[in-house]
C-alpha cells in the first residue's frame, strides 16, 4: 500500500506535535508525516515522531513558497496541513499554489479566508447573516477611559489582540489606527468565560464540543471545563450554511449584553484542540480519516461526560 505523505507547517508548535502524536497513534501504517518550521530540526519536538523536519524561511519572507514547493515535489507530497493564519489564503483550496502542485489542503477556499480572516469583512457577513458579533469602533468614537479590544485587522486568534483604555489607543496609535487594527467593543462578563468551539463540518455531518478557556498563557488555553453545546449548534449551523467553511476548524465566543458574541474564526485546528481531544472529541483524528478517504466513526465524538475539566501540563522532551 502506498502511504499518504502529509505536510504540517510550523512544526515547532503544539498543534503540529498533537496532529504528529495522533497520526503515529492510528495511522502510522497509512501516512508518512513531514514538517516545516523555522528551526533546526534539533528544536521541534515533532522530529521526535515525524518522517522528516525542514527548516524553511519566516512566512513573509518571498522565499518561503518556493521552500514550500520544493518540499512538495521532493517528497512528493500529498496533503498540506496548513497552521499559520497567513497560511489559510496563500494555501486556499482554489489557490493557484495549490493548483499547480496539485496536493490537497484543509484550508477553505480563497473567499472564505480572505472574508473571515479580514476583521472588518468578518463583522459585516456575521452581521448580514445575524450572527452577534462585538461590535466595530471607529476611532473618533473612542471615550477615553473606557476599555476596548484592540486587534489587528487580518489574522486569526488571539495573536496580537489587546485590551486598552481609550485613552491608552489615543495616545499610542493615533488616527492611522485603522489601516492595521480594528477597534472593538469590550465584550467581558465575570460569570461567564470565554468559549472555544471545536468543529467537524462535513456535509450534513456537523459536530461540535465547546469549552470554557478558564485559563490561558500566551493566547492558549491551558485549562478548559466543557460547556453546553446546545448554546452555540445554531451560531455554528447558520455559519456553515452561509460560506464554505473547512472540514475541522473552530470558533471563539464572547459573553456581552446578555448575548453571546462570536469574536473569532479559526480556519484550521487551533493549540487547543487537543484538550478537546483528551476529553473525547477526537477532531484531529477525524480529520486525517476524512482526507485519507475513510469512513469517520461516531465513536470519534464520544465526549466523556464525567469529566469535570481538562488541564494541559509540559512534557521534557529530548532530542538526540
Amino acid at each position: 500500500m502506498n502511504k499518504k505523505k502529509i505536510l504540517v507547517t510550523a512544526g515547532g508548535t503544539a498543534i503540529a506535535w498533537h496532529i504528529c502524536q495522533i497520526i503515529k497513534q492510528y495511522f502510522c501504517d497509512r501516512v508518512d508525516v513531514y514538517v516545516c518550521d523555522i528551526n533546526e530540526d534539533y528544536l521541534v519536538p515533532a522530529v521526535s515522531c515525524a518522517n522528516k523536519v525542514y527548516k524553511v524561511p519566516y512566512s513573509s519572507d518571498d522565499k518561503y513558497l518556493s521552500s514550500i514547493s520544493n518540499i512538495v515535489e521532493n517528497e512528493k507530497i500529498d496533503i498540506i496541513i496548513p497552521l499559520l493564519p497567513e497560511e489559510s489564503i496563500i494555501f486556499s483550496s482554489d489557490s493557484d499554489f495549490i493548483n499547480e502542485l496539485n496536493i490537497a489542503t484543509t484550508a477553505p477556499s480563497l473567499i472564505t479566508s480572505e472574508t473571515l480572516s479580514d476583521k472588518r469583512k468578518m463583522f459585516h457577513f456575521l452581521k448580514s447573516i445575524s450572527i452577534p458579533t462585538p461590535r466595530i469602533i471607529e476611532f473618533d468614537n473612542v471615550v477615553n477611559n473606557e476599555n476596548y479590544i484592540l486587534k489587528p485587522n487580518m489574522g486569526f486568534g488571539s495573536l496580537g489582540i489587546k485590551i486598552l483604555k481609550g485613552e491608552e489607543i489615543k495616545n499610542h496609535y493615533g488616527t492611522s489606527i485603522s489601516d492595521n487594527y480594528i477597534i472593538q467593543e469590550y465584550c467581558h462578563d465575570d460569570d461567564y468565560d470565554e468559549v472555544t468551539v471545536e468543529v467537524y463540518n462535513d456535509k450534513n455531518d456537523l459536530r461540535i464540543f465547546s469549552r470554557k478557556r478558564v485559563a490561558t498563557k500566551s493566547g492558549v488555553c491551558v485549562k478548559a471545563v466543557p460547556a453546553n453545546n446546545d448554546l452555540f449548534y445554531p451560531y455554528v449551523q447558520k455559519l456553515v450554511d452561509s460560506i464554505e467553511c473547512p472540514i475541522a476548524f473552530n470558533l471563539q465566543f464572547l459573553y456581552n449584553h446578555k448575548q453571546w458574541k462570536l469574536f473569532d474564526c479559526n480556519l484550521r485546528l487551533g493549540a487547543g484542540t487537543a484538550l478537546s481531544t483528551a476529553v473525547g472529541f477526537q477532531l484531529t483524528r477525524a480529520l486525517i480519516a476524512k482526507l485519507l478517504g475513510d469512513q469517520v466513526d461516531d465513536s470519534y465524538f464520544n465526549v466523556d461526560n464525567t469529566i469535570k475539566s481538562v488541564l494541559r501540563v509540559y512534557q521534557e522532551i529530548t532530542i538526540k
